[in-house]
């Protein structure tokens, strides 16, 4: 029942952090761009990196407590994981890019 428990709750953590990068990515709350190319002449296309930036932030804390709980042997690797598939499917969505037309 406990390592059900735990799955349940780095799925959750999981959606947490894929919220956080969409989140901050549509929000913009660090005012963040970095230039990528010109699709076209007239727009930009841009990576906004907030949602990035804040989704390791909270990586990072978790990570931070749970070494504090000395659970990081049994829980890290799951949060590793959570982390790394909530980045990986955020960038596969596309979240954080943007497309700015000159007009």
């Amino acid at each position: 029942m406990k390592n059900v428990l735990q799955i349940i709750g780095q799925l959750i953590l999981f959606v947490v952090f894929y919220l956080v990068f969409l989140g901050g990515s549509l929000l913009d709350p660090l005012k963040l761009k970095w230039f990528i190319t010109h699709p076209t002449p007239e727009s930009t296309r841009y990576f906004v990196p907030d949602g990035l930036i804040l989704m390791t932030l909270l990586y990072l804390i978790i990570l931070a407590i749970e070494a504090a709980m000395k659970r990081i042997r049994t829980v890290g690797l799951w949060t590793s994981l959570a982390f790394v598939v909530a980045l990986l499917l955020g960038l596969w969505s596309k979240i954080g890019f943007a497309t700015h037309d000159r007009f």
